[in-house]
């Protein structure tokens, strides 16, 4: 089934760049690719090479942004509320704390991607996204139940710490951990874009 899901994928990047030509836009490549995740068994998606994945997207998408003024959805959309509120009873995480992470990473867009290939409200990396189930990234409902399960594994890891979570979350727990992180208080050692990251995210969790 491997090499049958990625024939599809090569398929759908055919399909697209069609499109772009055409019309210039992008938007049905994401339709047609939700559509194709959500028919995927779990055997199939376990079987995907993430890194095609990825380069598929980045290929489409070269200078994509995590946002666009014309694609940003609004915070107070029901099915981002309603994952948020599920996701929030399922793990003990405060349902303020997911809000401020979708925000700085998607700002409530599902259907961004990074240029690194991240995907969805969460911004999930494929292999990432396998590995916490989530069968379909570009679904609300799913990114957010995977994004949130991670925050909850971060959390546990380091001592129910926020802003380390939220370092981890976005430079890696082994960027942590190799510049010797041990405390927020230590997480001026970490990249100028997590030490922002973290800043933006603990700035709109307590506005």
């Amino acid at each position: 089934m491997k090499i049958e899901n990625e024939v599809q994928l090569m398929q759908l990047q055919m399909m697209t760049r069609t499109l772009k030509q055409t019309s210039g836009d992008s938007k049905s490549f994401y339709r047609i690719l939700n559509s194709m995740l959500n028919a995927m068994s779990e055997q199939d998606l376990a079987g995907l090479n993430p890194s095609l994945l990825v380069n598929l997207l980045r290929e489409l998408n070269p200078k994509t942004k995590k946002t666009s003024s014309a694609e940003t959805n609004d915070s107070s959309d029901s099915s981002i509320q309603e994952a948020v509120t599920k996701a929030s009873a399922k793990y003990g995480i405060d349902q303020d704390f997911i809000m401020a992470v979708i925000r700085q990473e998607s700002a409530f867009n599902s259907s961004a991607v990074s240029s690194a290939g991240a995907m969805g409200l969460m911004q999930l990396m494929p292999q990432t996204a396998q590995e916490l189930g989530v069968r379909n990234p570009f679904s609300v409902e799913q990114n957010v139940d995977g994004g949130t399960k991670y925050l909850k594994q971060l959390l546990n890891m380091y001592g129910n710490s926020k802003e380390m979570a939220l370092a981890a979350y976005n430079a890696g727990a082994g960027t942590v951990s190799s510049r010797n992180v041990q405390s927020k208080d230590q997480i001026d050692r970490l990249p100028a874009e997590t030490r922002e990251y973290v800043t933006r995210v603990m700035d709109y969790y307590n506005k």
